[in-house]
């Protein structure tokens, strides 16, 4: 497997803050496992059908400036649970090159059931 640049992402809707930082430090312990580099980390409380989150724009940030090569989420809906979002995420990577890897999940078979493998 490629050693990647990447950027831990965890979000979670829920009040629990030592579950978030699990969250992100299972994420950050598995990009070690696989040999990447972690450039950055970020970690919100928001739901995710909301946009405006601080921490997923800090993402998107460092996306766009190419300070890496792919980020990692715990699973597809870390991203957001709305489509249009999603999808617009999801696009954004493949314009800037970047990869987005799971680590709890199959994300192949995620962006099946979403219907979103048909539109990327």
């Amino acid at each position: 497997m490629a050693e990647y640049k990447v950027w831990a992402y965890a979000r979670s809707a829920v009040p629990n803050l030592p579950a978030l930082e699990n969250q992100l430090e299972e994420v950050m312990r598995e990009a070690d496992r696989w040999g990447h580099i972690v450039i950055g980390s970020c970690m919100e409380q928001k739901f995710g059908n909301e946009l405006w989150r601080p921490a997923l724009f800090t993402m998107l940030k460092a996306v766009r400036q190419k300070r890496v090569d792919a980020v990692m989420v715990e699973s597809l809906d870390r991203i957001s649970h709305n489509l249009t979002i999603l999808y617009r995420v999801l696009r954004f990577f493949q314009r800037h090159g970047v990869i987005l890897i799971t680590t709890k999940t199959n994300l192949q078979y995620e962006l099946y059931l979403t219907g979103l493998n048909m539109r990327l």
